[in-house]
Order: structure tokens, then C-alpha cells, then sequence
């Protein structure tokens, strides 16, 4: 899915400046689907479903054909949106779990295709930049609740910012 973002995409004075996208995606999922404060929800899995009633009647080949422009129509909008960096201090814990509504709305079938869309490794937090997590002041825990464990590297970084890591498994 190609999800590395864009830090030239964000005014490093008025909103918040990503270098990882798997990051974005976890900071959108709270401020945006549990907090509403990123304005109109997306809905891309949504418009999936709605536009392909017969997923269940059809092949994979041909469901994963249709989900590429979906996939890349919802990683085009997150990737574009700015979140103010007034909203950063409502961070406190994040929650990394494959339920998640956003990566839902990307991509509404990778739970079904695990294997077209390597257990969801695309979403995985593998690297967050000290830069990102720099504009999380009040960030003190996150849960990480996917199918691959985040590297080690991460894990050390993180607990050695004194942000305190979960594991579900």
C-alpha cells in the first residue's frame, strides 16, 4: 500500500508533521473516529460494501482487483489530511489493533485476504521519529494489538521516552 508519508505534505507550524504513515493512521484513528474532531468522518470501506453488494459471491482475484482503487483512494486521503497540532495534546494512549475503523475504511477486506495483504503489515508501526513523537507531549501509553509485534528497536525507543508499551496478542 505504500505507506510512507509525505513530511513536505504539512506546515511544520500549524499541523502535525509525519514521517510514518502506520503512525498517522493510529493518531487519526483516535482524534478522528473515537474523539470526531477531524471533521466528516471517511468512509471509503463503507462506499465499498455499498457499491459491491455480492463480495461474497465473487472470487478473490476479482474482490482484490476492486479493492486496489478503494485502498488507494483511502491512503490518498489520509496521507493528505492535516491535523492541527492544537489536537496533539489530546493524544494520550493509542490503541494499534487490526478492528481499527481506519483500517477499515482503507482497505474494508484485509481481514478477509490476510494473505493478498500480508496480515495487514502495511498498517504495523515499525518506526515512528523522534520528530513525530516529539508533538505528543501527553502520550504515555500505546497498545499494540496486531499480528506482528513492533521491531525491538521501537519498543526500546518508545519506553525509553517513558511511553509505556502493551502487547495483545
Amino acid at each position: 500500500m505504500g505507506l510512507q508519508c509525505n513530511p513536505d505534505t504539512a506546515s511544520a507550524g500549524e499541523f502535525l508533521v509525519f514521517d510514518n504513515f502506520p503512525f498517522k493512521l493510529a493518531v487519526i484513528q483516535q482524534l478522528m473516529y473515537e474523539f470526531g474532531l477531524l471533521g466528516d468522518k471517511y468512509y471509503g470501506g463503507d462506499h465499498y460494501f455499498e457499491t459491491y453488494g455480492d463480495v461474497s459471491l465473487i472470487s478473490e482475484k476479482v474482490s482484490v482487483s476492486r479493492l486496489k482503487p478503494f485502498i488507494e483512494q483511502g491512503n490518498q486521503f489520509f496521507q493528505a489530511l492535516n491535523i492541527p497540532r492544537s489536537l496533539a495534546d489530546r493524544v494520550t494512549e493509542l490503541y494499534v489493533g487490526e478492528e481499527l475503523d481506519v483500517y477499515y475504511q482503507i482497505n474494508p477486506q484485509w481481514l478477509d485476504f490476510e494473505d493478498y495483504y500480508d496480515d495487514g503489515a502495511d498498517f504495523d508501526i515499525v518506526a515512528i521519529s523522534e520528530r513525530e513523537l516529539k508533538q505528543f507531549p501527553n502520550l504515555k501509553s500505546i497498545t499494540f494489538n496486531m499480528y506482528h509485534t513492533p521491531p525491538d528497536e521501537l519498543v526500546d525507543q518508545l519506553e525509553a521516552m517513558g511511553i509505556k508499551v502493551e502487547f495483545f496478542a
